[in-house]
């Protein structure tokens, strides 16, 4: 059995943001699996959504973002003792392939699969081969609970300590995981390297297109996928790195999550929370808007829907 968990703790993140992870995964998964979220609030998640408290990691709870140590928490042996395959996956990211390719690589190596930091844009004129291994980006891992070994009850029995010398979970991954390897280059990209530019070129070319042969889009740092949620002239992203306006794709792709969810839920479609944004607000949807939602199947996959540029 695959399981598919995500996590979500204090006022960061919200229900919505785990239901359209949800809503991604059940377009792109192609056998039985369970959704889990680790959670410190399960309300207002969608049906089918399996709730688990966070395991705890040896530090305050205050101190779990500045190094997202809790993350960790995954590992603990007791959390899925029987399971075949174990994919994490960040609340901030966009699932728009198949995710079966990433599950049969996790099965074949038998180790922890995770992502490859990202290099900064100069080094892209080089092959990856050539590019300096800056270690994990744990924003995307996957492996087998029976032979992760202990990294979980490692890090609790020090996590002061641990917490006090390294930087941050991926880090501390990255140094005691000498059994792991990488996604193949192009199964996770990152939307802020592939998909946005520098000023001024990102006034000359606009357009921020989507990355289709990719599985996942990965926003890491800014903006975070609900950023582009702007209305027409509202500028997203960091200060040298930004757009302008909506990017269409991203809000079709969580305008399908909600008309999922709702239909699933059975709650009307005109007074869907947007968070992520400062200033939490309602939104109106017009249902003859939203795209169609084929929701054959729902235990287990659904048949991937297409997201139009």
């Amino acid at each position: 059995m695959v399981t598919i968990v995500c996590m979500k703790w204090g006022s960061q993140f919200t229900a919505r943001h785990v239901n359209a992870l949800y809503a991604g995964v059940l377009r792109n998964m192609e056998e039985a699996f369970d959704f889990v979220c680790l959670t410190d609030n399960g309300r207002d998640l969608a049906t089918g959504i399996k709730v688990r408290p966070i395991p705890p990691c040896g530090l305050p709870e205050a101190d779990w973002r500045r190094g997202c140590w809790a993350k960790l928490g995954v590992f603990a042996p007791h959390l899925f003792p029987f399971e075949d395959v174990v994919l994490f996956l960040d609340l901030d990211v966009m699932v728009q392939q198949s995710l079966a390719p990433l599950i049969k690589l996790v099965r074949q190596r038998r180790h922890l699969v995770i992502q490859r930091e990202w290099n900064p844009d100069l080094w892209s004129v080089l092959p990856q081969v050539l590019r300096p291994d800056r270690g994990a980006q744990s924003s995307v891992f996957g492996f087998c609970p029976e032979t992760i070994g202990n990294i979980y009850g490692n890090f609790l029995a020090d996590a002061a300590e641990i917490s006090a010398t390294v930087k941050n979970d991926q880090t501390y991954l990255t140094q005691v995981v000498t059994d792991r390897s990488y996604w193949p280059a192009g199964f996770c990209v990152s939307f802020k390297r592939s998909c946005t530019r520098y000023f001024p070129l990102n006034l000359l070319l606009p357009a921020v297109k989507r990355p289709r042969n990719a599985k996942i889009i990965v926003f890491h740092g800014k903006p975070r996928p609900w950023d582009t949620l702007v209305e027409a002239g509202e500028r997203w992203g960091s200060k040298r790195r930004f757009g302008i306006g909506p990017v269409l794709w991203i809000r079709q792709y969580f305008d399908q999550a909600d008309a999922m969810v709702a239909s699933m839920q059975a709650k009307p479609l005109n007074q869907l929370w947007l968070d992520g944004r400062a200033g939490s607000r309602f939104v109106t949807c017009k249902t003859d808007t939203l795209p169609d939602c084929h929701l054959s199947g729902l235990v287990g996959a659904a048949a991937p829907a297409s997201l139009s540029d």
